[in-house]
């Protein structure tokens, strides 16, 4: 065989490779949308000891530039939140908070996220 019928066939035979990747590869898992209200914290700023003159804040954006998650703590659970940081980081410690986002596993993708309002009696 020739030098360019080889390549044509190694050529043909990467792109049916690649093909038969894609085709195999699974399916993202279908998430849930859902809308929860809680505290948005990072994962292990609860019940930490802090540092002398450190607030909570202080030390959670700490925490977070140093890559721990970004999490809404709902009664006993928490939820990974993902998303835009810098707009995540505007809600922690701010009280409760309403996220509205899919849900896959305990992971949250956030669409939205503002204060909870406040139910009238």
């Amino acid at each position: 065989m020739s030098a360019s019928v080889m390549c044509r066939v190694g050529a043909i035979a990467s792109i049916a490779a690649l093909s038969l990747i894609a085709a195999v590869r699974p399916a993202r898992a279908a998430t849930t949308e859902i809308t929860l209200t809680g505290s948005v914290s990072c994962a292990h700023c609860q019940g930490v000891l802090l540092p002398k003159a450190w607030t909570q804040y202080r030390w959670a954006l700490y925490s977070v530039s140093h890559g721990d998650d970004i999490v809404l703590v709902v009664k006993d659970k928490e939820y990974k939140l993902e998303g835009d940081k810098d707009r995540l980081l505007k809600f922690m410690y701010a009280g409760k908070t309403t996220v509205t986002g899919h849900l896959d596993g305990n992971t949250l993708e956030v669409e939205t996220i503002g204060r909870a309002v406040k139910k009238k009696r």
